[in-house]
């Protein structure tokens, strides 16, 4: 399994990291969440064209690349698989009305994740987690490895549970300790509230990600994953 970091901003970060997003290998290519300009990141870094995009919900650094994706579908001809959560694909297929590209929706196949499901030889499963919108985290197991991207979230015991045992766990970080109140208000976790979540679950790895506006601060104590534009990862 190998795990590209496409971007690793929130949505008011440095626009030179990008929006949160990641493209991870097994026997088949999944992005996670494509804000803006993930499409053209992901063409620098020169990765493939995925085989199912995961979209964890509806807020615009995670959704709004996503009709460049549609149009491209359409252009070549190819098939656009996009799992999320219902809310989320109501968003999805309204937001290509709303951009004018409607045509585009023939070329995309709107998968609800409402239970485990099987990709190849990649087992998906989901979990919900504590955010303002519906947002889904998601766990990725393949050949004997596995990796859980949490995406938006305050502290949930949710995450820790999906993620037990894993190889790799990807948690978000909009706050540094001593920022738990604001962030846990607004639904995100600080940095100390990922390592923490990585400790409970028994996790090898923690890559922090969706830096906002500070830098991070990490408090020692667990093996950290440092991502970096176009960094690859292998687990």
């Amino acid at each position: 399994m190998e795990i590209y970091t496409i971007g690793y901003g929130g949505w008011i970060s440095s626009p030179h990291i990008g929006y949160t997003s990641l493209y991870v290998r097994t026997d088949v290519g999944i992005l996670l969440d494509a804000g803006e300009c993930t499409y053209a990141r992901l063409t620098q870094c020169g990765l493939s064209w995925p085989d199912v995009m995961f979209i964890s919900h509806r807020h615009g650094d995670h959704i709004l690349g996503l009709p460049t994706f549609m149009l491209m579908a359409r252009r070549v001809g190819k098939r656009l698989r996009v799992v999320a959560d219902r809310e989320t694909l109501e968003a999805a297929a309204e937001l290509a009305r709303l951009v004018g590209i409607e045509n585009s929706l023939p070329y995309v196949e709107f998968v609800e994740a409402s239970g485990p499901m099987t990709i190849g030889e990649t087992k998906l499963t989901f979990a919900p987690t504590s955010h303002p919108v519906q947002t889904l985290a998601v766990r990725i197991e393949h050949g004997g490895k596995c990796a859980v991207y949490s995406s938006d979230t305050a502290p949930s015991d949710k995450i820790v549970e999906l993620a037990r045992g894993c190889d790799l766990l990807i948690h978000e970080v909009s706050g540094n300790p001593g920022q738990e109140e604001e962030a846990h208000r607004v639904g995100h976790s600080t940095t100390a509230d990922a390592v923490e979540i990585a400790k409970r679950a028994g996790v090898r790895m923690l890559m922090p990600i969706h830096f906002y506006v500070d830098p991070p601060v990490v408090p020692p104590s667990v093996t950290l994953i440092i991502p970096t534009p176009c960094g690859r990862l292998s687990i």
